[in-house]
């Protein structure tokens, strides 16, 4: 039975008559006129009536001589309420999607390229903004306030805002300066989308040492993988763990701006196909006026050992030319210099 043939029934029996009607018919077929009289009705009101009974499959008429006798449609009596009911979980699939559409659709309305523009006037959609924030954090972990500082920074820079409302909106519980995200029933162990720190950020240190590695990023060289077809695509950044949270909210939203080949695989295999994860990290105290040099050896030098172009990745062969042609120049400076 499906969602349809369930409403007309119900609708069907959701009047006195038409239920007295159906209750007499299960005792014996009758005729229309003695249906009238039973049921004090005139014949065209009952007429009226089992048009609606027969729509929906709940008696049966036929024709003997000059009369029409009517009889209840036993096999589908039989159906109990739960039966009916059942089919609900039809109708409220079709309703999820419709709510789901409406989040995705305020989600890329106040999100561009994996950060957030600006918080929702109206509390509806600010509810679901949060709720994406909330998303980040893993279930049952217990965040320290520099941690879920390092979580949300990278979507947005008054993270401060967003905390306080995490917790406003019990989307995290806190207790002192610890934060969590209460684990529901049946809820997986894993965010939606990981937002962990690195190990480097997870090691145990004194909160001051904590605070200290939110405020300086660690800069390093990453790939995304697609496990469907092997893929990579490598790349480098002054905050490996910001890029992750946002290169893979980015393709959960079914965007990856950054990469037009990647793109396009995203649309065929989805945001499930593809991982994150951090091949190589500068040594800390790295020069800053010398990061991005550094940063672009230590990609290069990625770049020719797993070689992501063509069949084998997203990345560009000219681009990785240019960038060793850079690099090249920096070494020849350097030794002119010595």
């Amino acid at each position: 039975m499906d969602a349809e043939q369930s409403l007309v029934i119900i609708k069907a029996l959701a009047d006195a008559s038409r239920l007295a009607i159906v209750g007499s018919l299960v005792e014996r077929s009758q005729y229309v006129e003695e249906i009238a009289q039973r049921h004090d009705l005139a014949p065209s009101t009952v007429s009226f009536h089992l048009k609606k009974l027969e729509k929906a499959g709940l008696v049966r008429s036929r024709k003997e001589q000059y009369y029409v006798v009517v009889e209840a449609n036993e096999p589908l009596l039989d159906t109990t309420l739960k039966d009916l009911v059942g089919v609900s979980a039809v109708l409220k699939d079709k309703g999820e999607r419709r709510l789901d559409e409406y989040h995705r659709k305020v989600l890329d309305t106040f999100f561009r390229h994996g950060m957030l523009e600006r918080l929702p006037a109206q509390h509806k959609k600010r509810r679901i903004v949060l709720e994406e924030f909330a998303l980040h954090f893993e279930p049952g972990r217990r965040y320290q306030e520099a941690e879920v500082t390092g979580v949300i920074r990278p979507l947005f820079d008054d993270y401060c805002m967003i905390r306080r409302l995490l917790v406003d909106e019990q989307l995290l519980r806190r207790e002192g300066t610890t934060y969590w995200r209460e684990c529901v029933k049946g809820q997986g162990a894993q965010p939606r989308v990981t937002a962990v720190p690195s190990a480097l950020l997870m090691a145990k240190t004194a909160p001051s040492e904590k605070m200290a590695a939110v405020a300086q990023p660690h800069a390093g060289v990453y790939q995304l993988h697609n496990a469907v077809n092997g893929k990579l695509y490598i790349d480098s950044s002054v905050n490996v763990d910001g890029t992750r949270t946002s290169k893979l909210f980015q393709l959960r939203m079914g965007k990856a701006v950054f990469n037009r080949a990647l793109q396009y695989d995203l649309k065929e295999h989805g945001a499930s196909a593809f991982t994150f994860s951090v091949l190589e990290v500068l040594p800390e105290g790295t020069r800053e006026e010398l990061l991005e040099r550094h940063l672009l050896v230590l990609k290069t030098q990625w770049l020719e050992r797993l070689q992501p172009f063509g069949d084998n990745g997203y990345n560009s062969r000219k681009g990785f030319e240019r960038d060793r042609q850079t690099v090249s120049n920096y070494q020849a400076m350097q030794e002119d210099a010595q």
